[in-house]
């Protein structure tokens, strides 16, 4: 059983995590090429595991990057999983480029819908995240 005290020590110590944009871009796109490669070797394509953890990854970009790590955060999932659909299109498709464009679009079209939801969550982070430094620099300012 955990304790309210574990728990309240477990939260302090993630609320202490801040990574620097190197950080943040090698844990999302670690995080998806982990788990988009064991969906696709499972099933042959991507689905909701893939599209799960890459929501994941928009929200935990932001939430343990330091400041000004948004617009990494942001960037970040989309590439990572491109990536990781071309490496594995690659690999299945050798060098017949039609049958590896096809797949790659189809990959993309699969988790198109998490991809927006992430991109509408992460811009407005971002760009809520700007706004609230012109504010303070503005007050600060008069």
């Amino acid at each position: 059983m955990v304790s309210n005290r574990n728990l309240d020590n477990t939260l302090k110590v993630l609320n202490k995590i801040k990574l620097k944009k190197e950080g943040v871009a090698t844990l999302q796109a670690f995080f998806i090429f982990f788990f988009a490669s064991i969906e696709h070797l499972i099933r042959r394509d991507y689905g909701i595991v893939t599209g799960v953890i890459i929501l994941a990854m928009f929200i935990l970009g932001n939430r343990f990057g330091r400041d000004g790590v948004a617009y990494v955060a942001v960037v970040t999932p989309p590439l990572a999983f491109g990536a990781t659909a071309l490496f594995w299109a690659l690999i299945s498709y050798n060098i017949r480029i039609m049958k590896v464009g096809l797949e790659l679009i189809g990959s993309l079209a699969s988790v198109a819908p998490w991809l927006i939801l992430g991109a509408i969550y992460g811009w407005y982070t971002f760009l809520h995240q700007r706004a609230q430094k012109r504010i303070a620099t503005a007050r600060a300012r008069a």
